[in-house]
């Protein structure tokens, strides 16, 4: 009758020795995935800030690209003022108004 309590506690005990391994397993790749988290979280921070560059890079390039254009406007308003006076010098001349 002792010998199958011995038995029993031995096997009890291996059992024992064996869940503590894979507990130990267990720990080591909580670790593992712990530590994947912290890459993906600064990995993710990295991307959010590239994005917002990207965005940013995107309104100057529109901001660039509309330049020429108001340029252009500006230039057609000089030409345009010039031109009236021009046209009123031109008649103030011929009126007799110097």
């Amino acid at each position: 009758m002792e010998d199958k309590y011995v038995e029993k506690i031995l096997e009890t005990e291996q059992r024992s020795k064996s869940n503590t391994h894979r507990i130990d397993e267990h720990d080591e790749q909580i670790k593992e995935l712990s530590n994947v988290y912290v890459a993906l979280t600064k990995t993710n921070d990295k991307v959010d800030k590239i994005e917002s560059d990207v965005t940013e890079m995107k309104g100057d390039l529109k901001e660039i690209k509309e330049k020429p254009s108001k340029k252009m406007d500006q230039m057609w308003g000089y030409i345009v003022g010039g031109l009236i006076g021009a046209i009123i010098t031109f008649l103030a001349i011929k009126l007799g108004l110097k």
